[in-house]
């Protein structure tokens, strides 16, 4: 299960340089390559509060599904997908990233 988790990571990392990359040289089907890494990450997320039990991999993953439904929104053109992905992308960065940071950081110091 472990394995599976950082597998999932691991391409969810790479697929999602893939689709900023597709984004930035505006190649078709960008939305859709952000989407399904932010799925991957979002599921290795879930793996991990399976084998962790911390809250902290449950918000991660809401905080990823929240840009995922903001690019579906983007794709389909309706009104409040860039707050949205904005939203998702900034809780993400200010809240999940420095809490799992500081947990392991108190892993580190154990």
């Amino acid at each position: 299960m472990r394995k599976t988790a950082f597998a999932s990571s691991a391409l969810s990392i790479m697929t999602l340089i893939l689709g900023l990359l597709f984004m930035l040289h505006q190649i078709s089907y960008s939305n859709y390559i952000l989407a399904l890494s932010l799925f991957l990450l979002a599921a290795s997320l879930i793996i991990f509060y399976t084998l962790n039990k911390q809250i902290m991999y449950i918000v991660g993953a809401v905080f990823c599904f929240l840009p995922m439904a903001g690019l579906m929104f983007r794709q389909l053109n309706l009104s409040g997908a860039e707050l949205i992905i904005t939203g998702g992308l900034f809780l993400f960065a200010l809240l999940f990233i420095p809490w799992y940071a500081y947990q392991c950081y108190k892993k580190s110091i154990k």
